[in-house]
């Protein structure tokens, strides 16, 4: 995708877009600057593209916004991420688009707000769309559905948590995500839809309504992978197993290698649950899986921010917040046309088990020297970390650090990325 046309919606006050910018843009500059993979004119088109595409679609700034974001932990709409494989670090982003009145009564879910900036941004950059069409068809409430969900949230939360634990306040279920992975001076688009809302809403469940939309692709995706994955997922009790929904947005003449991704959670942290999704029940065996699993063996603890190794591949690494909520793990499964066998990726919840930043640096750093990359010497990711967001010893309850991933490909070996929540900043 290439910088194109503006993304912009009806009503774009200047005070909202100045604060954006000032949250956004110098850790986006730090992070393409620090890691080293962009030139000056690349980090330029960049910056524009987030000016142009991203900061209008943010929503109102805090004090004014309806709803705050679902996509941090620092309630932040804007999620930098940085990914490191062999081919070098690159910076990446997701966003939630919020729109002008997403969290009002008049679109309680920011549903209508991606229903508009989605469609409007596939087109401004030219992607072929019919995948989102029919992810959006299947997964869009109507206004009423979300306001009865709204309603049902209480009773809802109350149900998955132990009993006497008081359920958070939270008076929507997020609904999409937009994600720029950026490549010189160009990106590539994901988006991400969660079937939640219309699971609750029409009584299907969130995994009968995906492998319904499934065999509306066009181009199909490979039935082997697709049945692979149903097959491994409808053994595993896991309430609603899918959660969330990834599309590739690219040019028509690349959907073969596009991909769909499907999100689901686990309840257990340990190895052996790791081991479990990753080979999709011992379904995966080939050379790839094994040799990122044997990675993992020795890196585990540590994205669990763990200090010492496990005695056993049963052992169940406690949150550090006291957190009562359940999604220990998360995994993703890729498909793609062209494919028989799915890809799965590992997704830590590291907020959940972070003890500070600057201990979560320190294990990032050993994670890298373990792993054979130079990101872990002389202090070079904690440059990285605290050049775009500041000191990683400080006294604020949200940790920065949010989520990793991990996966292993032929092609670029391990295929690591590190997830942020920023720091919202006081208003003018």
């Amino acid at each position: 995708m290439t910088v194109g046309a503006q993304t912009v919606p009806e009503m774009s006050d200047p005070a909202d877009l100045e604060y954006w910018r000032r949250h956004c843009a110098p850790i986006l500059k730090s992070l393409l600057k620090s890691t080293g993979s962009y030139s000056d004119e690349e980090q330029e088109a960049q910056l524009q593209l987030l000016s142009d595409h991203v900061l209008p679609n943010l929503g109102p700034r805090p004090s004014k916004a309806h709803t705050t974001s679902f996509i941090t932990q620092s309630q932040s709409p804007f999620q930098p991420q940085v990914n490191f494989n062999l081919e070098g670090p690159r910076v990446r982003y997701c966003w939630e688009p919020l729109g002008p009145q997403g969290g009002s009564e008049s679109d309680p879910f920011c549903v209508e707000a991606a229903k508009v900036i989605v469609p409007a941004l596939i087109k401004a950059l030219g992607l072929y769309s019919q995948w989102n069409d029919v992810v959006m068809e299947a997964f869009v409430p109507t206004l009423e559905e979300a306001r009865k969900v709204r309603d049902m949230l209480p009773s809802w939360f109350a149900a998955q948590l132990p009993p006497g634990v008081e359920p958070p306040p939270v008076t929507r279920f997020p609904f999409n995500f937009v994600a720029f992975e950026l490549k010189g001076s160009q990106a590539g688009i994901k988006t991400y839809w969660n079937p939640k809302t219309k699971e609750l809403a029409s009584g299907v469940s969130a995994t009968d309504l995906t492998w319904d939309f499934l065999d509306k692709l066009k181009p199909a995706l490979n039935p082997k992978s697709i049945a692979m994955v149903r097959e491994f997922l409808a053994a595993r009790e896991i309430p609603s197993a899918v959660e969330l929904v990834g599309v590739d947005c690219c040019n028509e003449a690349d959907l073969a290698d596009a991909r769909i991704k499907l999100y689901v959670h686990t309840r257990s942290n340990s190895f052996d649950t790791l081991r479990d999704y990753m080979t999709l029940g011992g379904r995966l065996q080939d050379e790839r899986t094994l040799k990122g699993l044997e990675l993992l063996h020795k890196i585990w603890h540590l994205l669990l921010q763990q200090p010492q190794a496990f005695d056993n591949d049963q052992f169940e690494a406690p949150f550090s917040d006291g957190n009562a909520f359940y999604q220990k793990l998360y995994f993703c499964f890729e498909l793609r046309p062209s494919k028989e066998l799915p890809e799965v990726k590992s997704y830590v919840p590291t907020w959940h088990y972070v003890r500070s930043d600057d201990e979560t640096v320190q294990n990032y750093e050993e994670i890298f020297r373990a792993c054979g990359q130079k990101w872990g010497n002389d202090g070079l990711y904690r440059r990285i970390f605290e050049d775009a967001f500041g000191p990683a010893k400080h006294d604020r309850k949200v940790p920065i650090h949010c989520d990793a991933s991990f996966l292993y490909t032929e092609k670029r070996g391990l295929y690591q990325s590190l997830y942020y929540s920023p720091v919202l900043e006081e208003e003018n």
